[in-house]
């Protein structure tokens, strides 16, 4: 069940999920990971997870985070997968709305987290799950904000519709915020699509309607979310 696919589908389902008292500082740029734990119920074909977050708790210390022992996870927690997301860094300034699932603060290999989502998947969902540029339906209760000033990145679809980034990652390539920039020249997306930066002259608020937003990941793990018109 520790499968790329598992990866992508819960980053992009849960990697959203926030305390609702966030520092007054952008958060842009703030280093953050995520543990998945999963369960399995194979004669119903669903996996139950729980997502837990150190944001706002510490920067992921790198040192413990690559100490942490998956296979000892799963049997200390009696969990059938234990899957690592992270790190990973914001590209967004602010949260005007978010949630946190649970406050109690929970440590893993010494490193303090909180609970931030839990869902249950099928296993269909799961195996689905890990094409870049797949646009995904999430259930998520989020408002984005990004500074004026500051540089948006963004993936155009080829409908004209335009996702913009609220994370990166440098688990599977090396990458900073510096070198978002030149993403136009490394990605690899689908017939149609582009890559952008634009620096907006008012804040930018990218909001689920609904209770629902649009998310896709890009060839490089990085996370964008879909505007509204």
């Amino acid at each position: 069940m520790r499968t790329p696919a598992l990866l992508f589908f819960l980053a992009t389902h849960l990697a959203c999920n926030t305390p609702e008292d966030p520092p007054a500082e952008t958060l842009r740029g703030a280093r953050y990971c995520e543990i998945f734990l999963g369960t399995a119920d194979l004669a119903a074909g669903t996996v139950a997870v729980d997502v837990y977050n150190t944001q706002q708790l510490n920067d992921c210390p790198e040192d413990a985070w690559a100490a942490l022992d998956v296979a000892a996870l799963e049997a200390e927690l009696a969990v059938d997968a234990v899957i690592l997301n992270g790190p990973r860094y914001w590209t967004i300034d602010a949260f005007d709305r978010a949630s946190l699932l649970d406050p109690e603060i929970r440590s893993f290999g010494g490193i303090d987290m909180r609970k931030v989502g839990a869902l249950t998947l099928t296993l269909a969902d799961v195996a689905g799950g890990g094409k870049p540029y797949t646009p995904r339906t999430v259930a998520r209760e989020t408002v984005w904000r990004l500074y004026a000033g500051k540089p948006v990145y963004e993936l155009v679809d080829a409908d004209g519709a335009v996702h913009v980034m609220q994370s990166y990652s440098d688990q599977k390539f090396d990458q900073d915020e510096a070198a978002l920039a030149e993403l136009g020249d490394v990605l690899a997306p689908p017939a149609g699509w582009s890559f952008r930066v634009r620096v907006p002259t008012e804040d930018l608020l990218v909001e689920a309607v609904d209770g629902l937003a649009v998310v896709v990941q890009d060839d490089r793990a990085n996370t964008y979310q879909r505007a509204q018109p």
